[in-house]
């Protein structure tokens, strides 16, 4: 296949990603020895598992080719592919088998301490009746990987799926990924090990090279793709070995120094720039390179093109922890190419302005897989809100209520939530529930299938603290993943300095812990009341958080009346994030306020939802409280007025 007549036929899906995919567990403790590892990061991953999430985030159309056990860390990677974009029709599971695990160590430069736990894992049990040919007709591509043709039955396997690619039409790339443990070739706690020559390996490659379009690989896989002579051997004369058997385009990858493209049509390779950087974790940077090159290379862009998103994918994964994870989104690469020469010394000297924009940029790639054309980049998010704690405990006082009445209260609003989420199920429903009235609800509705919110900041506090004492990223590691964090602030830009320094610098601090643990921040913008409101003032007290080098998920803000005001505001998000939400709050206005507020917010193009809260409870809380209505009366109120606010929201 010529690069001039890559894939005219426009199929639907971009690319078949065969063979390898498993859980991996990523020692959080830098430079530790796995024996000394005290936690770690549970990720995606595996050869081909990465380039599915990796290439899906590109913007291609991705499907997995594999089996996955029944088990809860196979329940986990169908899901994590399934949110990425990826399509897993081609996924099946093998009741039979455990998923695989790896376990992984960060040793930067150039160490990667790994242990694979694969015995006859489930992603090793792909049959050749797997290879559906109604999928692959549909497909431009089929990508398969040195460690499926480890064993007998796998390459039985990969033999049956390529032929029907190739009666498919389908384009067959390799990715030699030579993984020397995995084929019985190491001791099995060795996982770290390149390379080892090995003769049977070479004559089990070398009957697939005719096959193929695309071949991948660094110089050690290109030697022993290659290899002939074996006490003489050299790259070039691997090289010529693979062209006299294959016509494939040839990739050799060359870690910091980037890659060297050979084209059947050409003697003289293709290269194009590189991007020294600091490295933290080499692990993941071939399979990164693989999803930038055939980001290009599938989408008809030239061979240097192509090289090129494949050097930056690999240059920016290295920065990060883990594999699938730290996989660049195509803004991303995007800014990193653009930009990279505007900060000299990148490598030893690391910019926090450039490294600042590329965090948010990956931020928002892991939380909201904006490539996935089916989920939009402002995800809507209609919020009942009662983390409410200082105006319920001052009611209680003035009725001399005990202050458990609260979570009795609280637990009925929840019945009324569950009323209205059934019937308005994958609507954007969520709730916002504090954990010192609402743990109850928290603690029985953990694998909800709404969002749940819960708030970090003690209630009224003035400067910003924290709920609880002690660590915070510890508080917010004890919370699921999937719980974004709310933050009520309080900011005007006439604070004096040193009141400003100290809620700039604990929002600060939330902000690096949310992103070091990839939550969602929600940042409650409040204006205090001793300073004066200027339709400007959200927007200059928003330019001050961004330019402190923090970005939140939403701005939850009070309503402004024009359209004017929404204007100002707007300039300022377009400024420094143009894909960041907005949520409207309630402030306890009556419920026809807000057809008039919500339609002004939403003309605007970052409004994606409300967080409303006193306006639906506040009145059951009183008749509640007085005795007027029992709790069992209390879910119904809650239902009504909830679901007036949502109609009134879908009908704007």
């Amino acid at each position: 296949m010529t690069e001039s007549s890559h894939f005219e036929n426009r199929r639907s899906l971009d690319l078949i990603c065969m063979g390898r995919v498993a859980v991996d567990l990523y020692a959080e403790q830098v430079h530790s020895p796995l024996e000394d590892a005290q936690s770690f990061r549970k990720y995606l991953g595996g050869c081909a598992g990465n380039t599915a999430v990796g290439t899906a985030r590109l913007g291609l159309k991705s499907a997995m080719f594999s089996c996955v056990g029944t088990d809860d860390m196979g329940v986990y990677l169908r899901n994590t592919m399934e949110k990425e974009g990826v399509d897993t029709s081609l996924l099946r599971n093998t009741p039979e088998h455990l998923t695989a695990l790896v376990l992984l160590g960060v040793s930067p430069p150039d160490r990667f301490p790994l242990i694979f736990y694969r015995e006859n894992c489930a992603d090793m049990q792909i049959l050749p009746s797997d290879a559906n040919p109604e999928i692959f007709k549909n497909a431009k591509a089929l990508l398969i990987t040195g460690t499926g043709l480890s064993t007998p039955s796998m390459r039985e396997a990969t033999r049956q799926a390529v032929k029907v690619a190739k009666e498919s039409g389908c384009a067959v790339i390799m990715d030699i990924d030579y993984r020397p443990v995995l084929w019985g070739l190491t001791d099995a706690g060795d996982g770290e090990t390149r390379f080892v020559a090995s003769k049977t390996v070479t004559q089990e490659l070398k009957p697939f090279l005719a096959e193929l379009d695309l071949i991948v690989g660094t110089e050690e896989e290109i030697l022993i793709a290659g290899s002939e002579y074996y006490e003489t051997e050299t790259l070039e004369s691997c090289l010529a070995a693979i062209r006299k058997q294959s016509s494939a385009t040839v990739v050799l990858k060359r870690g910091a120094e980037g890659c060297e493209v050979f084209s059947p049509e050409s003697s003289t390779p293709i290269s194009a720039r590189s991007f020294p950087i600091e490295v933290l974790n080499i692990l993941g940077a071939g399979d990164a390179f693989m999803s930038g090159f055939l980001r290009g290379w599938l989408w008809n862009e030239d061979l240097e093109t192509c090289a090129l998103y494949g050097n930056a994918c690999g240059a920016l994964v290295v920065t990060r922890h883990g594999c699938s994870p730290a996989s660049p989104s195509f803004a991303e690469i995007e800014y990193f190419i653009s930009n990279f020469d505007n900060f000299p010394n990148l490598a030893q000297h690391p910019n926090q302005t450039f490294w600042s924009k590329m965090n948010q940029l990956h931020l928002r790639t892991e939380l909201r897989q904006p490539q996935n054309p089916e989920r939009p980049v402002r995800e809507e998010l209609l919020i009942l809100a009662y983390d409410h704690r200082t105006q319920f405990e001052d009611s209680c006082r003035e009725n001399d209520l005990p202050l458990d009445l609260i979570s009795t209260f609280k637990e009925q609003v929840y019945k009324g939530f569950q009323k209205v989420h059934e019937a308005n199920k994958n609507k954007g429903l969520a709730i916002l529930i504090d954990p010192e009235y609402g743990q109850t609800i928290l603690n029985n509705y953990t694998d909800a299938d709404y969002v749940i919110g819960v708030p970090i900041e003690k209630a009224g506090a003035f400067p910003l603290s924290w709920l609880k004492d002690g660590s915070l990223y510890q508080q917010l590691l004890e919370r699921p993943a999937g719980w974004f964090v709310k933050v009520l602030w309080h900011f005007h830009t006439q604070m004096s300095p040193e009141e400003k320094e100290v809620q700039l610098s604990q929002l600060r601090k939330l902000n690096e812990v949310s992103t070091a643990l990839k939550r969602k921040l929600m940042i409650e913008l409040i204006i205090p009341e001793d300073f004066p409101e200027t339709g400007s003032s959200l927007g200059e007290s928003m330019s001050e958080v961004y330019q402190a080098g923090i970005s939140p998920f939403w701005w939850k803000i009070t309503a402004l009346d024009s359209e004017k005001e929404w204007q100002t505001m707007t300039a300022t998000l377009d400024k420094y994030d143009p894909d960041v939400g907005v949520i409207i709050l309630g402030k306890n206005a009556p419920i026809e306020q807000f057809k008039t507020w919500f339609s002004v917010a939403r003309s605007t193009p970052h409004t994606c939802g409300f967080a409303i809260g006193r306006s639906i409870f506040w009145e059951a809380w009183e008749q509640f409280a007085e005795g007027k209505i029992n709790k069992s009366e209390v879910p119904e109120m809650i239902a009504e007025r909830y679901q007036q606010v949502i109609d009134i929201w879908h009908n704007i």
